[in-house]
């Protein structure tokens, strides 16, 4: 059975959402929140498989929400549901380290391949956003620009005005250091750095190198920290784009 925490600040969303996943059979949903907040409490508490997360909430978008959550339940996996199609916002939520990113114009059925797909560590974009997600990343990537986004209307399908604003910041106002780690990855760190890019929970990870799971969380914050990553996604990608 898959766990589900869903967060998003419209009460018959949660609803809708609750009833579509419990329909398939193979979905619990474990708890509900109404801002980023609440859903980093909660996935606290429960540690579920997925956290089916809304961008704009208030208290705390689901940018920072993503953070947290992972930060308190790293096994977990985010996936996105937003009203927004922009491929600028779909790559920041990534980089965030969400897995999935869904618009709440889909079907159904997507939804739940979708929530299932997370479970198994997949990522899942609907294919003409990824092509334009992916076309975007190329461009910025060539150009050695990753975290410096063009300007956009992001008004197009975002809610409010002051989340808006929130996005802009975030997009224009933080960018990555690329430059050579000034403190290189251990041997060990590098083994773990590779564990997660094949998908290895924290647990598995501690069972292959046989050390304690709480020494892989900390050499997981040590990469976090020299790669100035903020999810294991970020931190893969930055890996690979040093060479």
């Amino acid at each position: 059975m898959i766990s589900v925490l869903v967060a998003d600040d419209h009460t018959l969303v949660r609803r809708v959402v609750r009833e579509i996943l419990e329909r398939a059979g193979d979905m619990e949903v474990v708890a509900e929140a109404s801002n980023g907040l609440e859903a980093e409490a909660q996935a606290a508490q429960t540690h579920p498989d997925v956290v089916l997360m809304d961008l704009d909430m208030p208290e705390c978008d689901g940018f920072e929400a993503t953070e947290r959550v992972l930060a308190c339940s790293p096994e977990s996996r985010v996936v996105i549901l937003t009203a927004s199609q922009q491929e600028q916002l779909a790559l920041l939520a990534i980089q965030r380290g969400a897995i999935g990113y869904l618009t709440k114009d889909i079907e159904p059925e997507t939804l739940v391949a979708a929530i299932r797909s997370a479970a198994r560590n997949e990522i899942s974009i609907p294919g003409p956003l990824a092509t334009r997600v992916l076309a975007h990343l190329r461009t910025l990537t060539l150009s050695g620009k990753l975290r410096e986004v063009p300007p956009a209307d992001f008004s197009q399908g975002v809610a409010s005005r002051s989340f808006y604003y929130k996005v802009q910041q975030r997009l224009h106002g933080s960018a990555l250091n690329l430059q050579n780690l000034s403190r290189p990855l251990t041997e060990r760190e590098i083994e773990v750095l590779d564990l997660i890019r094949k998908g290895r929970k924290n647990r598995e990870i501690a069972q292959e190198l046989n050390i304690a799971e709480s020494t892989v969380h900390k050499h997981i914050q040590n990469i976090f920290e020299k790669l100035h990553a903020r999810s294991r996604t970020e931190a893969i990608y930055l890996l690979s784009s040093r060479g």
